[in-house]
């Protein structure tokens, strides 16, 4: 029987070793790549077209969300699961709607995760039983930011500058500056410091950085 090709994404090289060599015990998945940031992992999945993807929604770069919307809007055969310790209902529910099957949380374990890969492979939508019955959200300021906002304030959080910034998305520095303008006048912050509290809050960056 053919192995099922799975991409990794996780910030944190360890556990992304360990979920490797987790599946590479399985017998049944082969891992055929793996990386810690958002943009990458699009790449990635678009090189190797893997049944599935296994990503936290935290990624370097470009967040789990928009890189989950991204992969399932051109690779619709692909199969997603987000796997993340964070469990906001808000987050919960744009992961479904950014093209996700499957939502897990680290803590739950192997076998959880396992079972939701199988579900998901059937084309059954799976909620880790932890968070399952969790209320939609309604409103939130991640809301308010359109996808390239949430990138811009992702790297200023990260601390790019605006020239880094327009040269790492192809864009003008003056497109730059507009972004930045839209972003802390719908956040209500006055520059990059309310720009990386956000990021935190909304997981896009770790408060580890």
């Amino acid at each position: 029987m053919t192995a099922t090709t799975v991409v990794l994404a996780d910030t944190h090289g360890l556990f992304r070793d360990g979920l490797r060599a987790m599946l590479s015990a399985d017998g049944a998945y082969d891992v055929v790549g793996g990386s810690d940031d958002g943009r990458a992992t699009v790449q990635l999945a678009l090189r190797h077209r893997p049944a599935l993807v296994l990503l936290d929604t935290f990624l370097r770069g470009l967040d789990g969300i928009e890189a989950t919307r991204r992969i399932a809007s051109r690779l619709p055969e692909t199969h997603l699961v987000v796997v993340t310790a964070r469990h906001e209902s808000r987050k919960h529910d744009e992961v479904f709607a950014a093209g996700a099957l499957g939502y897990v949380l680290k803590q739950s374990g192997f076998d959880v995760l396992r079972k939701g890969m199988l579900a998901v492979l059937h084309g059954r939508r799976f909620v880790d039983p932890l968070v399952d019955g969790l209320s939609s959200a309604n409103g939130g300021r991640c809301q308010v930011l359109s996808g390239r906002e949430r990138e811009v304030a992702q790297l200023f959080a990260e601390g790019y500058s605006t020239r880094q910034i327009a040269e790492r998305l192809c864009i003008s520095m003056k497109t730059v500056g507009t972004h930045r303008e839209h972003i802390v006048r719908k956040l209500g912050v006055r520059n990059v410091a309310g720009m990386t509290r956000y990021a935190v809050r909304e997981g896009l960056v770790s408060s580890d950085e």
